[in-house]
């Protein structure tokens, strides 16, 4: 596993300091506050589907690159970068329902195998944000390659890796996931409900797979029937890419649809306790 951050001001961030200068009397515009990111598999409990399964993982890797952290556009910074320099920030959308837009004020730039191992907490290095209110976060999905994965690791050439069970009545299904996203795909619009500030306590910024979605309710694992998956009723099922069984190919096109949306991630400012 590879981690990675910035202790100097990326070229993006560095030119919207310069337009601060240029552009703002008030030169906490422009400050800047490094906050450390950790993956957080704290929440990771089992959830109910749509379909009455009871699901447990017991693990979920993914490989993505590149977090960036994004404020409201009413912000001033936000507001003057927009009208006069589209083109260095760019601009991220969330559906209904979630914060629509704003611009990317903060990173945390490299490559990253997020995992979510159950009771585990992953570090993955600093973010430098500007001060501001921000309201979602982004990453892009890629696929692991032998820097990021041995060679006989199943995640190798995926993007991601889902294995569990799920429970229904008296049966048990154990099944194991492999996702592969296009080439750089970006995920938008993740909630991150937050205001930095150099003053403020130090917080750390917690990445968490969502099993369910807080607002809408549903499942990450909604409309797998995993026993219908099942067909030769050895309690086993894998859902593959290009598989030759349309069951179980409707089933991977559902999953990778669903695990590529941001209903299924938060990032959540924590302040640790005095001690900690």
């Amino acid at each position: 596993m590879q981690t990675s951050s910035f202790t100097l001001v990326s070229p993006c961030l560095t030119g919207l300091l310069l337009l601060c200068a240029a552009g703002c009397s008030d030169p906490k515009e422009s400050v800047i506050v490094e906050l450390p990111v950790h993956v957080d598999a704290s929440a990771l409990e089992t959830t109910e589907t749509d379909l009455g399964y009871a699901v447990e993982l017991s693990e979920a890797r993914i490989m993505v690159k590149d977090l960036t952290f994004a404020m409201a556009g009413e912000a001033h910074t936000a507001s003057l970068l927009r009208e006069t320099y589209d083109w260095l920030i760019p601009t991220s959308f969330a559906h209904p329902g979630h914060f629509q837009g704003g611009d990317i004020t903060g990173e945390l730039r490299g490559r990253f195998l997020l995992d979510w191992l159950p009771g585990k907490s992953q570090d993955l290095g600093q973010a430098t944000l500007l001060e501001g209110k921000y309201t979602n976060a982004n990453f892009i999905f890629i696929r692991a390659s032998d820097d990021d994965v041995g060679p006989d690791d199943e995640l190798l050439s995926h993007t991601a890796i889902l294995r569990g069970s799920a429970e229904k009545g008296d049966r048990s299904i154990e099944f194991l996931a492999l996702i592969d996203s296009p080439d750089d795909r970006p995920l938008t619009g993740v909630p991150f409900e937050f205001e930095v500030k150099a003053s403020s306590p130090r917080a750390e910024l917690h990445l968490f797979l969502e099993l369910r979605d807080p607002l809408e309710g549903d499942s990450l694992f909604d409309g797998l029937d995993f026993l219908a998956l099942d067909e030769d009723d050895d309690g086993q099922v894998s859902i593959l890419p290009e598989s030759d069984d349309a069951t179980l190919s409707d089933a991977y096109n559902l999953l990778r649809r669903t695990l590529q949306t941001h209903d299924n991630y938060e990032v959540r400012a924590i302040i640790p306790e005095e001690g900690n």
